[in-house]
């Protein structure tokens, strides 16, 4: 088992937990086994000579010292273990001084039990059964087979049960470690996949607000060019135009290193990005994004030139979120037309609330480069970062956001479910 890196979560483990995991794994407790069952073996072999002389001491002295060192590998290798061990005791029994070899096949059953497969262990315990079985029966045997049989059945099912509570108390602490683990893999999932939602709100906010402002502000730089008739004024208006430009630029720079990769953005939260509540800075109460702010969009676009008109129908959702969407919509459509829109002269705004959900419809009569298809010789060739961003805000509580071209120009439909009741 490997050990657990530092700072992994962990089951907590008792003293007991501890030093079996230890036994388990050290080479100390490996070797300790080996000598303590080599010990046993050479005084079982000087009662055996006590007692009488042993034909072939020295050879069967050398095979116990053999079987014994075989234990080593009864981590690794614990079946092979197990039948090498077995056969031996099976053999000094039928050739040699008798049954003192029957402890180091225990030894092995134990580490099978602890270690190995299924299959090994259904193969390990018939081997050791025959092994008990048939040296007794080959040579004949002057008292019932189950008096023979009772004491190696009572010790095998005690080390089988031993190896069994010591098996499932180890893959108990294992399966709850892999399950903190999990947790701890899920949480640091979640946390990057809500660094990454808020990093692409982020951006989204900031292509749908600055840029909307700075394509205004070339707009009426644009419409001002020349009308002025004073030759500082006309070059501070063209500066004006030429920084709005380049912030322009610089703000599809710093969207395109802000928004994540296929990260998809969840509901619109109603707060906005700071934490705090949709108000205005001077805290009276009102919304700084939402159903209010819409008038100020249109007034904004009519100051370009351009004849803007609103219809709605229906009651308007006191719903924040659902406000908050339509006017990021409306900004980002009216933004559009300012920006790829050429020749509009008139946008339609078109606003229908049902029981369940707004449809937002925005048309202009222009020759309309959209960014979310843009023509083969624009130098943007991605789906802009405005509408793919709404587009995933709008799926993921249950809408839809298309754009495409319309009869006499470009328009922009989205339905957007209300997030409360009306």
């Amino acid at each position: 088992m490997a050990a657990a890196s530092p700072g992994t979560a962990r089951v907590p483990r008792t003293l007991i937990d501890r030093l079996a995991a230890w036994w388990r794994t050290s080479a100390l407790g490996l070797w300790a086994v080996v000598v303590g069952m080599g010990l046993f073996e050479l005084v079982l072999l000087a009662h055996l000579l006590a007692e009488g002389p042993v034909p072939g001491v020295r050879a069967w002295t050398a095979v116990s010292l053999l079987v014994v060192l075989a234990l080593l590998g009864r981590r690794r290798w614990p079946l092979a273990v197990l039948i090498l061990t077995t056969l031996a005791s099976a053999a000094a029994e039928l050739w040699g001084p008798g049954a003192f070899l029957n402890l180091p096949p225990l030894v092995a059953l134990y580490s099978l039990f602890v270690s190995a497969g299924a299959l090994q262990r259904l193969i390990g315990v018939p081997v050791l059964l025959a092994g008990w079985i048939l040296p007794p029966v080959l040579r004949g045997l002057s008292y019932p087979l189950t008096a023979r049989l009772t004491p190696y059945i009572f010790f095998s099912v005690a080390v089988i049960a031993a190896a069994a509570i010591s098996r499932a108390r180890r893959e108990a602490l294992e399966h709850g470690d892999a399950q903190l683990a999990a947790q701890a893999a899920e949480h640091r999932l979640t946390a990057q996949r809500d660094a990454a939602r808020r990093q692409a709100r982020v951006a989204g906010e900031l292509h749908d607000s600055v840029g909307h402002d700075l394509t205004a502000i070339i707009a009426l730089s644009e419409g001002l060019a020349g009308m002025t008739g004073r030759d500082e004024v006309d070059e501070a208006i063209e500066l004006i135009n030429s920084l709005a430009r380049d912030g322009l630029a610089d703000t599809r720079r710093a969207v395109d290193a802000l928004q994540p990769t296929h990260v998809k953005i969840g509901p619109l939260d109603p707060a906005p990005l700071n934490g705090g509540s949709h108000r205005d800075a001077s805290g009276t109460g009102a919304p700084e994004h939402g159903w209010e702010g819409l008038s100020g969009l249109l007034d904004t676009v009519r100051r370009t030139g351009i004849a803007v008109a609103l219809t709605e129908t229906g009651h308007r959702t006191e719903d924040a979120g659902t406000g908050a969407l339509v006017y990021m919509v409306v900004r980002e459509a009216l933004t559009n037309v300012m920006r790829h829109a050429d020749g509009a002269t008139r946008i339609v705004v078109s606003l229908d609330h049902a029981a369940l959900l707004t449809r937002v419809t925005v048309s202009d009569n222009g020759n309309n480069d959209s960014d979310v298809a843009p023509k083969p010789e624009t130098p943007h060739s991605t789906p802009g970062h405005g509408l793919a961003h709404l587009a995933d805000v709008i799926g993921e509580i249950g809408g839809a956001l298309n754009a495409g071209p319309a009869s006499n120009g470009w328009q922009l439909q989205a339905r957007i479910p209300h997030q409360e009741p009306v």
